[in-house]
């Protein structure tokens, strides 16, 4: 199966069922959940009856009694609907997923041929992928690996429960393994689920090969970086956990994707710098990218899933688009999103309810011999190519815009996906109430952090704390640029009077020039931090703190922030 992984529909199933046998006992619940590029997207759930007695046992277990599926149709009655949520007669690319996935597969490859229909699919499970992505995780039992991604659910053993935890469970995995792993195709994933597990004491071949051993990189956060029998660079990587990511090429080496194969074949030897946190990684990275340009790398390939808005305010008459890239060309850039769904949306609602230009022009020249088009005449468009609207009027369209975007009153995005989720819930339209929900998370973890990125970040200073272990390190930003990054050990022999004095010092820099911004003219590096640093808050933001800067804060406010406030200071020492 060949497909791009964000072309693939995952059908996430759950069943509960009458015994363990699928050739003896029958299924008495089924819940479906469709997955598509990171999103659920559609969801099917009923009680069956099985048409046999269900045991006490089973009862106690999952809730569901005889009386319950009693009035409820069989098996063969909801086949064909069933069977078309799996895409009964299209030809689309679909991957049957569940945790324990075989158990749930068998059941309904025999309930279907009951009623004489052949059912087979490629099947995806995400208690496979546990015990190769959470190694250090005791039990792979869905409520610990749910419960490992902060995954919550009400109800255990009871179908849609558990296909909700599982297809949340499985969009976590496939992030891991197209941002971490590199993985482009389902088939990648498909035979990852499999691969051969080696230990310390059987080495893969290609750690025997380089006379090293897993023990040998340390459980922390850092850059790795592969060589060739030459020392040549192939490839550099960040990790947030050495060791484990090392792992993952040599422990299962035997079913590696081609151009990932085709680098472990070459390599010679492993180095490796350590750093204070993942995100200190993922900036180091990104610098040795750009310096060495290693052969094997694409350059900030894991963020090309993450899309932003972009006003392009820079021009006279702007217009507003999706892009996954930062420029620096003084446009307004909103994001990054985690769903592309959600950008799609908002650029659906932008278009229906404010007047941008839609034309493909880049730069608009009006003119009063301009033909008008088709969005004049759908009342989709004001026409300032021609002079119908003035430049000062489009200008208010612009600043509407960026409001419904960034408020969360008024005319904004926000209230009116709240307002809408609402009413389809009272309605009883779950589903999109499901959706809208979803939309507005996304939006409000963006704007929780930033409300564009520049040069409207140009007024914005920012500080971000990443506790990581026996170590805290502050990065400071100031008119869109990383400024400074500290980095404070929590045990061992350092003096915390030097922690007070750094972090005081750079703060009197940050707080005092408060108001004296400078336009800021963006090199390739610091493009490619912000893209970094704000990647990592919108995927990050629940592991980190965030302080925002403003007007009203003291300075007194910023050290309390970074626990280093007046009242751990006395006659100068730090205590």
């Amino acid at each position: 199966m060949n497909t791009p992984i964000l072309e693939t529909e995952f059908i996430v199933c759950d069943v509960e069922t009458t015994g363990l046998s699928p050739s003896s006992n029958r299924i008495t619940e089924i819940a479906l959940i469709r997955v598509i590029n990171g999103e659920i997207t559609e969801r099917f759930s009923t009680l069956i009856n099985p048409e046999q007695h269900i045991p006490y046992g089973i009862t106690a277990l999952t809730g569901i009694s005889n009386e319950d599926v009693y009035d409820k149709p069989p098996f063969g009655e909801i086949a064909p609907e069933i069977s078309s949520f799996f895409g009964d007669g299209r030809e689309k690319n679909v991957v049957f997923a569940g945790h324990n996935a075989a158990f749930d597969y068998k059941f309904l490859q025999h309930s279907f041929a009951r009623t004489e229909k052949f059912f087979d699919m490629k099947v995806l499970c995400t208690c496979k992928l546990a015990r190769r992505l959470l190694r250090r995780l005791r039990s792979k039992s869905l409520i610990n690996v749910a419960s490992y991604f902060g995954i919550k659910f009400d109800r255990q053993h009871r179908a849609y429960d558990d296909a909700l935890a599982t297809a949340k469970i499985l969009i976590n995995f496939l992030d891991i393994l197209q941002g971490d792993f590199e993985f482009d195709k389902t088939s990648d994933i498909l035979k990852f689920q499999n691969t051969r597990i080696y230990t310390n004491e059987n080495k893969s071949p290609a750690l025997k090969r380089i006379n090293m051993s897993l023990k040998d990189f340390p459980r922390k956060p850092g850059v790795y970086f592969m060589n060739d029998r030459n020392g040549d660079i192939l490839y550099i990587g960040k990790a947030k956990d050495l060791r484990e990511r090392l792992s993952s090429y040599f422990r299962h080496n035997s079913e590696l994707p081609p151009r990932t194969a085709r680098l472990i074949q070459q390599v010679a030897s492993v180095d490796y710098e350590i750093t204070g946190s993942e995100l200190s990684a993922l900036i180091l990275e990104s610098r040795l990218i750009k310096q060495h340009k290693p052969r094997f790398n694409s350059a900030m390939k894991r963020f090309r899933f993450h899309p932003f808005l972009k006003i392009d305010i820079q021009n006279e008459y702007p217009k507003i688009e999706k892009v996954y890239e930062i420029e620096n060309d003084g446009a307004n850039y909103y994001g990054p999103f985690s769903s592309g769904m959600t950008v799609n949306r908002l650029l659906k609602d932008i278009n229906e309810r404010f007047l941008l230009r839609k034309c493909e022009a880049g730069k608009l020249k009006p003119s009063p011999q301009h033909p008008t088009c088709m969005y004049l005449e759908m009342k989709k468009c004001n026409a300032p190519c021609n002079f119908s609207e003035s430049k000062h009027q489009y200008a208010e369209q612009v600043r509407k815009v960026h409001d419904f975007l960034v408020s969360d009153n008024g005319v904004s995005a926000q209230a009116m996906y709240e307002e809408n989720m609402n009413r389809h819930a009272g309605e009883m339209e779950f589903e999109r109430a499901a959706f809208l929900r979803d939309r507005l998370n996304d939006i409000r973890k963006v704007m929780s952090y930033q409300k564009v990125i520049t040069p409207a970040i140009n007024g914005k200073k920012i500080i971000i704390k990443c506790n990581g272990g026996s170590v805290t390190e502050f990065f400071f930003i100031q008119n869109g640029k990383l400024v400074k990054t500290f980095r404070a050990e929590n045990e061992g022999e350092f003096d915390q009077r030097d922690i007070a004095d750094e972090l005081t010092e750079t703060t009197d820099y940050l707080y005092f020039s408060l108001s004296k911004f400078v336009k800021h003219k963006f090199t390739p590096q610091e493009l490619d931090e912000i893209k970094v640093i704000s990647n990592w808050l919108a995927l990050n933001r629940d592991r980190n703190s965030v302080f925002e800067i403003g007007e009203h804060h003291s300075k007194e406010d910023v050290l309390k922030f970074l626990n280093v406030g007046p009242a751990k200071i006395k006659n100068g020492v730090y205590e």
